[in-house]
């Protein structure tokens, strides 16, 4: 057993509370109230929603709050508050891109070649004009010997520069992150059938966003990042569901209800 559901039914049995009538003033689902002293925590919808209401059922029972929430979190194995630290996010390095290899040989290649070419005109220019009849004398021999002259080379046309592949990048497809949906997902319904509606005041992060009569049947939808607070004039035939979780407002007939999430 669960001694923090042992406080709780304890406190609600000795003031003569029943668990419907908890769950209609606490706007707290009967099923929750159940877990809770039944030490069922699996059934509850999440850790956030858990402490809220065992807030709340506290509060209502005159019982200290924060000793509850210190059992919860040693029955839940979470004796130490959880702390949040921010992640730390690595600098982003530019990458660089890299030259062609294969385009810097050719490019290479080419200034090789003219050059070489320079060379050459330049050598041609310096041969003197009266090349065909040097002769070699020995000077221990009386013979003359003719030296064969090399004919002078044909002009080499001139080589065109190589053209060098230019390599196109190919785009980068940049994937576009799904924007998730707000930490509170409110909705809010009017009874089917025969009814007046009920006059709806609804505020999203501190701002107002609906003031006007909801019919029956009619419902609303509402994100929000840090609060939701709806004021029903008819609170009998309005239901609220904050993140999949359904709440009655009231079990009277033409009460007054203000409803916030999360609870204060």
């Amino acid at each position: 057993m669960s001694e923090l559901g042992d406080r709780l039914r304890a406190a609600r049995e000795s003031q003569g509370i029943s668990l419907s009538q908890a769950a209609a003033e606490t706007r707290i689902l009967q099923r929750y109230l159940v877990a809770l002293e039944e030490g069922d925590y699996k059934y509850l919808p999440g850790d956030v929603y858990a402490r809220g209401f065992i807030r709340n059922y506290a509060l209502y029972l005159k019982i200290p709050v924060e000793e509850l929430i210190q059992l919860y979190r040693y029955e839940r194995g979470r004796t130490e508050p959880i702390v949040i630290r921010p992640a730390v996010v690595a600098p982003r390095i530019r990458g660089a891109v890299l030259p062609n290899l294969f385009g810097v040989f050719f490019v290479v290649l080419t200034i090789a070649g003219l050059g070489y070419l320079v060379l050459r005109g330049v050598e041609f220019l310096n041969v003197p004009a009266n090349n065909s009849n040097a002769v070699a004398t020995d000077a221990t021999a009386t013979i003359a010997v003719v030296a064969a002259t090399a004919l002078p080379e044909e002009p080499t046309a001139p080589v065109a520069p190589t053209a060098v592949p230019v390599q196109l990048t190919t785009p980068t497809t940049v994937a576009v992150t799904p924007t998730l949906e707000a930490p509170i997902v409110l909705g809010i319904k009017i009874d089917d059938g025969q009814n007046p509606g009920s006059w709806i005041n609804v505020k999203v992060d501190n701002k107002s966003v609906f003031q006007r009569v909801l019919k029956a049947g009619e419902s609303l939808r509402y994100t929000a990042q840090r609060t939701v607070w709806v004021r029903a004039g008819n609170a009998y035939v309005v239901t609220v569901n904050v993140n999949g979780v359904d709440q009655r407002l009231s079990t009277t007939p033409g009460d007054v209800v203000s409803f916030s999430w999360p609870p204060p």
